[in-house]
């Protein structure tokens, strides 16, 4: 099998490496250094470094060539692990997935669905955020548990900020993990807004969306009286 290029997309040569080790991948074969190179007519070092960088991400495995006399020829095989970074569709899946589930039980019972898949992720990943709390008697717990779901987004990815007024906190949040859907759907809002507010442990009410054009999703969280 040759390697695809997409017309008017540029492939970059580590990503050309990793798709001729899946398409090899679907035959049980492995790939000697020297077979990569070839096909995709690149030096025989070049090639070798690649493969050094992407064993080192943990998208590539190396094993002795069986059946070799003499110096033993190393082989390549793509991981499970890269398969997730080879392009998917899952926002328009989803979109789809949603639209059908609001088809047979209606808007309403969709919300209560969304809002139970964020129950489930906020069960998943409490842990992590609890980690992040600072111990002691004398934080204020609502900044505390703020603070803690700040550090936990910023390794996600969400590049959050986390603002404190006189009479509530504003958690900014300037990237959105299922933007492409959001935008097709608002209703997957619904996740995110469940999340948040389940996390907290209080009403978060959301008061900007990147889904909407603005330039963060803002969630305003009143402090106690």
């Amino acid at each position: 099998m040759g390697i695809q290029e997409e017309t008017g997309h540029y492939i970059s040569t580590r990503d050309k490496v990793l798709q001729f080790l899946l398409l090899h991948r679907s035959s049980g074969e492995s790939s000697t250094i020297k077979e990569i190179a070839d096909e995709l007519d690149i030096s025989i070092n070049a090639t070798r470094q690649y493969l050094i960088v992407l064993e080192k991400e943990g998208l590539v495995i190396k094993s002795q060539k069986k059946g070799v006399s003499g110096r033993p020829a190393m082989e390549y095989t793509i991981t499970e692990d890269a398969l997730g970074v080879f392009p998917k569709t899952y926002a328009d899946f989803s979109v789809k997935l949603i639209s059908e589930i609001k088809d047979r039980v209606g808007v309403t019972e969709t919300k209560n669905i969304l809002r139970e898949v964020g129950k489930r992720i906020v069960e998943e990943i409490r842990g992590e955020v609890e980690a992040e709390l600072k111990p002691g008697n004398d934080q204020d717990p609502l900044r505390n548990r703020l603070e803690a779901i700040t550090k936990f987004y910023v390794k996600y990815g969400k590049y959050p900020e986390l603002i404190e007024e006189e009479d509530s906190f504003a958690l900014k949040n300037f990237n959105c993990l299922i933007y492409e859907i959001a935008k097709a759907d608002p209703l997957v809002c619904t996740v995110d807004e469940t999340i948040v507010s389940e996390l907290v442990g209080k009403k978060a009410v959301k008061e900007k969306c990147l889904r909407a054009g603005d330039d963060c999703c803002l969630y305003r969280i009143k402090k106690s009286k």
